[in-house]
C-alpha cells in the first residue's frame, strides 16, 4: 500500500471509531439515568457521581448504597423475580465473584480495561477491578500514644489489649488471608489465641472507625486505611498502623448487570469510572486505585507490597464458618 493510502486508511479508523463514540454517547443520553448499585460510603459515591453527572448531561445516576454483602443478596433476590432494575454493580471481588457464578452480570470490554493489571480483570469480561481496600490497624490517638500502639497482629495477643479491641463481625477475608501468610496451622492457633482477647464485634466498618473514634474500644483489630485517613482529616482521633503483612482485599470489581436497562448509559459510566479521570476521583478519597501508574493518596503506602487473596464463593462460605467457630459467633 503507499504511503498515502496508508494515511487515509488510518484516518478513515480514526473517523469511524470517533463517529462510533459519539454515536454510543448519544446514545447513553437519551437513556438520560443509570442506576449503580455499590459499596461506596454515601460521601464517595456522591463525590463520583456529581462528577460524571457534570461530564456527562443530562445523564443522571440513582445510586443503590448497601455493605457488598447486601447488595449481593439484593441483587440475587432481584433476579430470582425477573426484576431487572439496575445498570452497574461495584462491589468486593468476591461478591462480584458470586454475581458472575450466578448468571447476574452481562459481559463489556471496556477500552479503558487494558490500562489495568491482568489480575484485576475479570478473564471472561465480566469486570475490572477499580480499587483495592487496604487493612490497617486503627486506634485513638487519645487513648494511645503511637509508641504504645501495636505494630503487628501479635501485638493484638498482649494482655494489655484484653478487653480492649473491637472488630468487624463478618470479617472473613482477613480471617483467610492471614491463614494463607502463616499457614493454615499456625494461622488458626494465632486466630484460637487472638479469640480469647474478648474482642467487641460489631457490624460494618465506618461503625467500628466511629466507635474507636469515640474510645469505645481502643483499638480495633482492622480498619479501612481510606476511612481511618478521611475521619483523621476532619479531626477524629484516629490513626493506623500498617501490620506485615499488609493485607489488601480482593479488588473492588465495576460490571455491567445483566439485563441492564440502560445499557449504553452504564457502559459510558463504567468508562469513566476506569478512565484515568475516575480513577482520580477514587485516589482523592483516599482509595487505592487500580490504574497502571496511580498509586494511593497517603504517601505511607508508597511503594507498600500487599497481600491479595482471590476466594471462590465456596471458600468464602468455607472462611466465614471457620470465622464463626473460632470466635463463637452465631
Amino acid at each position: 500500500m503507499k504511503p498515502g493510502a496508508s494515511i487515509l486508511a488510518a484516518l478513515s479508523i480514526l473517523l469511524s471509531c470517533g463517529a462510533g463514540l459519539a454515536q454510543d454517547l448519544a446514545k447513553a443520553k437519551q437513556e438520560g439515568r443509570v442506576v449503580f448499585y455499590t459499596s461506596w460510603g454515601p460521601t464517595d459515591a456522591d463525590y463520583v457521581v456529581k462528577a460524571f453527572e457534570k461530564k456527562y448531561p443530562p445523564i443522571k445516576v440513582e445510586t443503590a448504597r448497601a455493605s457488598s454483602e447486601r447488595t449481593l443478596t439484593r441483587l440475587l433476590s432481584e433476579q430470582r423475580a425477573g426484576k431487572f432494575l439496575g445498570d452497574v454493580v461495584a462491589v468486593s471481588g468476591i461478591q462480584s465473584g458470586i454475581l458472575k457464578e450466578k448468571g447476574s452480570l452481562d459481559k463489556y470490554r471496556s477500552r479503558e480495561a487494558a490500562n489495568f493489571p491482568a489480575d484485576w480483570r475479570d478473564p471472561d469480561d465480566y469486570g475490572v477491578g477499580l480499587h483495592q481496600t487496604i487493612y490497617v490497624i486503627g486506634y485513638n490517638t487519645k487513648l494511645v500514644s503511637a509508641d504504645a500502639a501495636p505494630k503487628n497482629y501479635e501485638d493484638l495477643l498482649s494482655a494489655r489489649w484484653k478487653g480492649q479491641l473491637g472488630w468487624d463481625s463478618e470479617e472473613y477475608y482477613l480471617f483467610g488471608a492471614l491463614m494463607k501468610a502463616k499457614g493454615k496451622d499456625q494461622g488458626l492457633e494465632f486466630w484460637r489465641r487472638l479469640a480469647e482477647q474478648q474482642i467487641d464485634f460489631r457490624k460494618g466498618y465506618t461503625l467500628i472507625s466511629e466507635l474507636v473514634s469515640a474510645g469505645e474500644f481502643p483499638v480495633a483489630v482492622s480498619l479501612y486505611q481510606h476511612r481511618v485517613d478521611e475521619y483523621a482529616e476532619k479531626g477524629a482521633p484516629l490513626q493506623w498502623v500498617a501490620p506485615n503483612p499488609l493485607v489488601g482485599g480482593d479488588p473492588n470489581k465495576i460490571s455491567l448487570l445483566k439485563n441492564a436497562p440502560r445499557p449504553n448509559a452504564a457502559k459510558l459510566f463504567i468508562d469513566f469510572m476506569l478512565s484515568a479521570e475516575g480513577q482520580k476521583l477514587l485516589q482523592d478519597k483516599g482509595r487505592s486505585p487500580g490504574r497502571i501508574g496511580m498509586g494511593a493518596k497517603n504517601p505511607r503506602l508508597a511503594g507498600a507490597k500487599t497481600l491479595t487473596m482471590h476466594v471462590s464463593a465456596d471458600e468464602y462460605e468455607q472462611l466465614g464458618k471457620e470465622f464463626k467457630r473460632v470466635f463463637k459467633l452465631h
